[in-house]
């Protein structure tokens, strides 16, 4: 049996082209094309799909408790166009999708790990982005985070920068800033025997969305006892961005080792944004919130990182008012709206619409930063 386990994990990892170093263990549990790897010292499932080497790589990254597979299903009777994935592909571009250590109730990741960080996060993702670009000639990436995952957008743009990853851009899917307040700062959450946090009482409200976006559809994304077992599961409570920390065995409230950890002050230190958000009154916080949020950070970036060297006396006139306007547009440039609830990119007018979004803002942002690099007289990343 174990012959036929590692030969099946073998096949796999040579048929999506990843690099030996990835781990040959394939578990029952996995999807077709899934793979455990292991990336600043912890497991993580991977799912890759080969573009166009000319385009950057997608690299998604998952919200609170729920495995990447929302990007690219591959459950029994899964319908692939109604997955963000399929489109991405569709219009060229590579896709690798990460998810970090998730207790599924299918089984997946064999062991907890609740002492994993927002840093250990970015670093994964930008270690397995690596690994993935250098295995299949790709030159940049762009992260598409979505929820929870906007507590990355800090780490994963260090570490890339650490790895010699040029990291296009990040794209905000519903995805929350780690800015303290965004989210309840006296919410508290127990702790399972494994570590991690008990948030299973959310799975429900969670599921809801999902069949929202498959009434929409016509039709079932996910069969709801598949998505409970094979999509959520339990995860680290670090990651969560409330101020719970795990330590020592248990959880203790420590905010500023929190912010520590995700850097949310740094703004310095960040990408630029595109934000992708949904219209719908379900997500109403995202709806309402997230392109001033991530526009705080686009004009900081702006200000902070592409700014700070330029003597700003020295620009013309009509070159600074030309700043200062790009600086008033920037916000509602680098977002866009797609139809739909928290689970938007789910279903196959969704996906598509979130694959096209992605485009759109790739395009826009590499005329943003042209248009930078000709003010301020020097090249802009």
């Amino acid at each position: 049996m174990r012959k036929t386990l590692l030969g099946a994990a073998a096949i796999a990892l040579a048929a999506i082209g990843l690099t030996a170093a990835a781990t040959a263990q394939q578990a029952p549990a996995l999807y077709p094309g899934e793979v455990i790897r292991e990336a600043a010292g912890f497991p993580a499932v991977t799912w890759f799909a080969k573009g166009d080497t000319a385009k950057p790589l997608i690299v998604f990254v998952p919200g609170a408790h729920h495995a990447a597979r929302v990007a690219y299903g591959g459950h029994e009777g899964a319908r692939s166009e109604d997955f963000l994935a399929h489109h991405l592909v569709d219009a060229g571009y590579s896709v690798l999708a990460i998810s970090y250590p998730i207790a599924l109730a299918h089984g997946g990741l064999e062991t907890s790990h609740p002492d994993f960080m927002i840093r250990d996060w970015g670093a994964q993702t930008a270690t397995i982005a690596k690994e993935t670009m250098e295995a299949e000639g790709l030159s940049s990436a762009i992260v598409l985070g979505w929820s929870m995952a906007g507590k990355i957008a800090q780490s994963v743009h260090e570490a890339m920068q650490d790895a010699g990853v040029d990291l296009e851009f990040y794209v905000s899917l519903a995805a929350t800033p780690a800015l303290p307040g965004m989210i309840a700062i006296t919410r508290e959450y127990p702790m399972l025997e494994s570590g991690y946090a008990d948030r299973r009482k959310n799975f429900d409200g969670w599921f809801r969305q999902v069949a929202a976006q498959g009434e929409a559809a016509g039709r079932e994304i996910v069969p709801e006892d598949v998505f409970k077992s094979a999509y959520q599961g339990d995860i680290p409570i670090n990651l969560q961005g409330y101020g719970q920390q795990f330590r020592d065995g248990t959880f203790v409230m420590d905010r500023i080792a929190a912010m520590e950890d995700a850097k949310p002050f740094h703004f310095d230190n960040y990408p630029l944004v595109g934000a992708i958000i949904p219209n719908g009154r379900a997500d109403k916080r995202h709806a309402i919130v997230d392109q001033a949020a991530w526009g705080l950070y686009n004009a900081n970036t702006l200000y902070k990182r592409y700014m700070a060297d330029v003597d700003v006396a020295a620009l013309p006139d009509e070159s600074w008012s030309e700043l200062t306007a790009l600086a008033d547009d920037l916000d509602e440039r680098l977002s866009r709206r797609v139809d739909g609830n928290h689970f938007f990119f789910m279903g196959e007018a969704g996906a598509k619409a979130t694959a096209e979004a992605v485009a759109e803002l790739q395009a826009e942002i590499d005329t943003v930063k042209t248009e930078l690099s000709e003010l301020l007289g020097k090249p802009v990343d």
